[in-house]
């Protein structure tokens, strides 16, 4: 029993580690196996235990930074997501009883990741294939079945190591279809990598004002705030199209004050993207404004996916006695997969942490030549944050081939391709906490994806094969294909 719980804290510790540091990304890939072999050897209340172990601290080390911004939040999403951890440790120790244990447990832990995505509120956080983002030789399968087809490939070669531990020997049969997977997961990458082709370009400018979360609302600083993104703007490109963060108009703008955001834009001179707090008939939005130099307002889009206990409290009637992080109150979410048109190229925006559901992001690559990411996480304190929230729009971008346009208030700012190359705005070898300005010339590619057209394939896939799985058993049990006991 002590061994068990050793192995499984260990394991979850590289697994969470894996996430926070690129350079250990490496350790994903075998990190899992110690767990794996807990969960077979265990009985349901031992594996229940370690799954709860695991589960606390690999999210636990992977997402600590949300403690930045409440305790008492992230012990209950711990909690929340231990329960997949749970859940994959009570239903991986029956499947690891039956044969193709290799692909029924990777099958078992990406079903667990969609709908650790898509239930209730979702978070999809911390997903396997994520920590691999800078793997530019593998990830690109994720244009075939999604970031889960990493996650897959990792459980893959986690089962295979955890079963040479507990037999004792090498597995060569199994060893040499992994090994075969693995080959052509990287010869698909090199060759997607080499034919996807750039059909066009745009420029954006991105403005990283770096204002502190604790001045960001105070009245006394928003003068000084609008006359810095002021100074910023001077250095954008005049021809291009300048991009604010997420919630950078320091003003709650209503109908009684959209006069100074006016003025602003007529000194900028510039077609702006910015982030700003919209008020309309008592309600909050968290929005995103789409103006012309010279015509004004061209489109707004009300942020759709709002971030629980952050933005808004689930559950308002039941739990009235708590009050949301931020400091304006409930926001009210959008209901409308707006689409910009910039010149002669359409584009969404995606606000904050929306592009960590993937079929959210799908919607709006659709008919979109680029998508644009604006976010505040001066919450978080900077790194492993910045670094995982990139890295999770990195694998959007693949998943989907279209490029994005990343705009952070503090940090990491730059854009993806279509292929997962990034490039950062950077100040001196420093990624975060410093203003500046960023021009790029972004690639375009107007070809979608095999994953944008249908999403849910791999999913479908690994479904029907862990039920085909149990059905084959119940056979076996049951008696022979003629319908007689077997003897």
């Amino acid at each position: 029993m002590q061994i068990n719980i050793v192995l499984s804290i260990f394991s979850g510790l590289l697994t969470g580690l894996s996430f926070n540091y690129s350079s250990l990304s490496f350790l994903i890939w075998f990190s899992l196996s110690p767990f794996i072999c807990v969960i077979a050897r265990s009985k349901i209340k031992e594996r229940v235990f370690a799954g709860f172990l695991f589960g606390l601290i690999f999210y636990g080390t992977s997402i600590f930074w949300i403690g930045k911004v409440t305790t008492l939040g992230l012990v209950f999403l711990l909690f929340y997501l231990s329960f997949y951890a749970i859940l994959f440790s009570l239903l991986g120790g029956y499947f690891l009883k039956k044969p193709l244990r290799i692909i029924t447990l990777s099958s078992l832990w990406v079903i667990l990741e969609f709908l650790k995505e898509n239930i209730w509120c979702g978070f999809g956080w911390a997903n396997l294939g994520y920590s691999q983002y800078r793997n530019i030789y593998l990830i690109q399968i994720a244009d075939l079945g999604g970031a889960k087809c990493v996650s897959f490939l990792i459980i893959m070669i986690n089962v295979l190591i955890g079963e040479f531990f507990l037999k004792k020997k090498f597995l060569l049969r199994k060893a040499v279809f992994v090994l075969f997977i693995l080959l052509v997961c990287l010869f698909y990458s090199h060759y997607r990598l080499n034919s996807l082709e750039t059909q066009d370009f745009i420029e954006v400018s991105l403005i990283q004002p770096n204002i502190s979360q604790e001045s960001k609302w105070r009245k006394p600083a928003a003068y000084s705030i609008i006359e810095r993104l002021k100074i910023l703007s001077k250095e954008t490109k005049k021809d291009s199209l300048v991009v604010f963060p997420e919630s950078s108009w320091p003003v709650i703008l209503d109908e009684y004050n959209s006069q100074d955001l006016r003025e602003f834009i007529s000194k900028v001179n510039r077609d702006i993207l910015i982030g700003v707090v919209l008020e309309e008939e008592g309600r909050f939005y968290n929005t995103a404004l789409l103006l012309n130099k010279e015509e004004g307002l061209r489109g707004i889009y009300r942020k759709m996916r709002l971030v629980p206990f952050g933005e808004y409290v689930p559950w308002r009637n039941f739990l009235g006695f708590v009050k949301v992080i931020n400091s304006i109150g409930d926001m009210s979410p959008g209901d409308d997969f707006k689409k910009f048109r910039y010149k002669d190229k359409n584009f969404s925006v995606l606000i904050c942490f929306e592009d960590i559901f993937p079929l959210h992001v799908l919607r709006f690559s659709e008919k979109s030549d680029f998508l644009v990411n604006i976010t505040n996480d001066a919450w978080f304190g900077g790194e492993p944050q910045s670094s995982q929230h990139l890295s999770i729009m990195t694998l959007r971008a693949i998943e989907n081939r279209i490029s994005i346009i990343r705009c952070a208030n503090t940090g990491i700012s730059g854009w993806v391709s279509f292929k997962g190359e990034i490039e950062k705005l950077k100040n001196r070898g420093k990624e975060v906490f410093f203003p500046g300005v960023g021009n790029f010339k972004i690639a375009l590619n107007n070809k979608r994806s095999f994953y944008n057209r249908y999403p849910q394939t791999l999913i479908f896939l690994c479904s029907i094969f862990l039920l085909g799985v149990v059905l084959v058993q119940q056979d076996t049990l049951l008696g022979s294909p003629t319908g007689h006991p077997v003897g």
